[in-house]
């Protein structure tokens, strides 16, 4: 009897263990959906900017470039926490799955 619930205890953690993996990977495929929106959102700003702020000069060309310049250091901070972020969930993946192994 013991031996049986042993076994049936095992199975629950395994099942909880992979529940846990399932809403990891979930939540990286929701990162990774966030950057790409993000990109697409960079790319038509580039395009833009490409388009229409080589005309501009003086007192509105310096504004645009400063602000030009935080929205560059903001992108690089996204893509970097992104970077962390999917690094984290990557590890805790890991770790998760070591668990199970070492169960079996």
């Amino acid at each position: 009897m013991s031996s049986l619930l042993e076994s049936i205890e095992k199975e629950l953690k395994r099942k909880a263990y992979e529940t846990m993996i399932d809403c990891l990977e979930f939540y990286q495929g929701q990162v990774e959906e966030a950057i790409e929106e993000f990109q697409d959102g960079t790319r038509a700003f580039y395009r833009a900017n490409d388009e229409y702020v080589p005309h501009w000069q003086g007192e509105s060309r310096a504004a645009y470039e400063s602000i030009y310049g935080d929205l560059r250091q903001i992108e690089a901070w996204i893509y970097a926490a992104a970077d962390d972020l999917f690094h984290e969930i990557s590890r805790e993946i890991a770790q998760i799955l070591q668990k199970i192994e070492e169960r079996q």
